[in-house]
């Protein structure tokens, strides 16, 4: 039961006992800050100012160095946004400009170059949760069989599907380092485009 609880709270993903297939297994919440979390939140407040603008340099210097490599497509605000938290920094590796290798190669390949990174969620439109929910008896009650047809059809997100597949996130904590730590972020993934004939 406590491993259901902890994965309730979690976005229903896997925790302990509570397992089986992919991404979350159950509807969940992530409404889950302590009081602990609160004093120490209360005490990062007087850093957020600071830290930001931090980041949102970091983030516009690192957009202009990645801008400059074949492949990779920098974070880019939408027009009208002034301001971002950075909580992550994301772009986008074309693989085709790398000769082909599949992202997580490339994830490897920077990893290896000092630079820790993460692919991102999957598409959480294609989580087990979704169709546990399609068929469940409770769903099967509630809506027609016409309803749920059509909102299996809007659940398809083709774009966002690729955009999972290309994603590279960078944690904000690197957007905290200094202009030289962008540069060895830009540094490592140049190099990694010029010898991507050796990326297997």
């Amino acid at each position: 039961m406590m491993d259901i609880c902890r994965s309730f709270h979690d976005f229903g993903r896997p925790y302990g006992t509570a397992s089986g297939g992919n991404g979350c297994l159950r509807l969940g919440t992530k409404a889950r800050m302590a009081e602990y979390q609160a004093a120490i939140l209360l005490a990062q407040m007087t850093r957020l100012e600071e830290q930001t603008a931090r980041r949102a340099e970091n983030a516009a210097y690192l957009s202009s160095r990645l801008a400059e490599i074949p492949g990779i497509v920098p974070h880019k605000l939408c027009d009208g946004v002034t301001r971002a938290a950075y909580h992550l920094y994301a772009f986008r590796y074309l693989r085709e400009e790398f000769g082909g290798p599949q992202r997580g190669t490339f994830l490897q390949a920077l990893s290896a170059e000092g630079v820790p990174c993460s692919g991102g969620y999957s598409p959480l439109n294609k989580e087990d949760f979704l169709e546990h929910t399609f068929r469940s008896k409770n769903f099967k009650r509630m809506y027609s069989p016409e309803q749920i047809a059509r909102a299996r059809q809007l659940s398809r997100c083709p774009e966002n599907d690729q955009l999972c597949s290309e994603s590279v996130w960078l944690f904000q904590s690197l957007l905290l380092g200094s202009r030289n730590d962008m540069d060895d972020i830009a540094n490592a993934i140049a190099k990694i485009h010029e010898n991507r004939d050796q990326l297997k």
